[in-house]
């Protein structure tokens, strides 16, 4: 059994520099589970730019410092996100590398639930699900009220109400779970204050507007026009503030605010996982993924 250690933690924490760390030390490769920075040209509002980094760009791997880390730049940002196929790039990616190290740093932490095992799913109607995404969110929620689910999800998040409209409208439907044969995740949750978090949101946010990510924005409206993955966190107040809704200032707080959201949503989900160890100590991250890859 192959042991892949993730670390998990909500954004800002540190959880790329810590794993750069630790690969540089043991030679291994990153695999980065995060859902915003699988698109390419969408760098700077991912966080995928590291200050002072050597950074090498390709299809599917950034190398950074001389470490590989794959999951970065998997789609285009006109096409669209599926964790089906995401999960199948991650196991290619560790059987076309089987003999070496890997660690992995996870954001998204549906997607390291459905690479264990832990989601069940079926086979989508793709002509159905496109029919369900023309539809406004007031009919979706409609759709979704007449099969009278007790499931608790978000009624304001149209890709959340059609993915499970889907599931209500077949429940017969013979349901699969991904799983990668011969491997175990072992996770290590990185964790610090609300405080620093936010703290470093803040710093992060300020940081990515003095780069210019909305010059960021607009290349990709450019390229590729209004897609879906500029709609999300960051991105979407980018786009109120030029369509001017709202003011610069009004756009860089409502980031911070959003921010400081994503991160309680984070740790609200995380707490679904069964961890190794949950620390700010990064040092005893540090020693226990290395006992891991000596014991090999």
């Amino acid at each position: 059994m192959k042991i892949i250690p993730v670390i998990i933690g909500p954004t800002c924490v540190g959880k790329t520099d810590l794993a750069l760390k630790i690969a540089t030390e043991t030679n291994a490769h990153i695999i980065s589970i995060d859902s915003r920075q699988v698109f390419e040209d969408l760098d700077l509002g991912t966080g995928k730019i590291k200050s002072n980094s050597k950074i090498l760009k390709s299809n599917y791997v950034w190398n950074v410092d001389g470490v590989k880390i794959f999951g970065y730049n998997v789609y285009r940002p006109n096409e669209e996100l599926n964790v089906i196929k995401y999960a199948q790039f991650i196991k290619s990616i560790l059987s076309e590398f089987s003999d070496d190290n890997f660690i992995v740093t996870c954001g998204t932490g549906f997607y390291l639930n459905f690479l264990m095992g832990n989601v069940e799913f079926t086979e989508i109607d793709i002509d159905r699900k496109k029919e369900l995404e023309s539809k406004s969110l007031l009919e979706l929620q409609e759709i979704y009220s007449s099969h009278n689910d007790n499931s608790k999800i978000d009624s304001k998040n149209k890709v959340r109400l059609v993915t499970r409209i889907l599931s209500l409208e077949d429940p017969y439907k013979n349901k699969d779970s991904f799983k990668i044969a011969g491997v175990n995740f072992e996770i290590y949750y990185l964790t610090e204050s609300r405080e620093y978090l936010y703290d470093k949101a803040d710093r992060f946010i300020d940081d990515i507007f003095n780069k210019n990510v909305v010059g960021e924005y607009l290349d990709v409206v450019n390229k590729y026009g209004l897609v879906r993955s500029l709609t999300g966190l960051i991105y979407k107040e980018i786009g109120n503030y030029l369509h001017q809704f709202i003011s610069y200032s009004e756009m860089v707080e409502r980031c911070k605010f959003d921010m400081h959201a994503y991160i309680r949503r984070q740790e609200t989900f995380f707490k679904k996982f069964n961890v190794k160890i949950k620390t700010n100590d990064r040092d005893l991250i540090f020693s226990e993924i290395l006992k891991t890859f000596n014991s090999k």
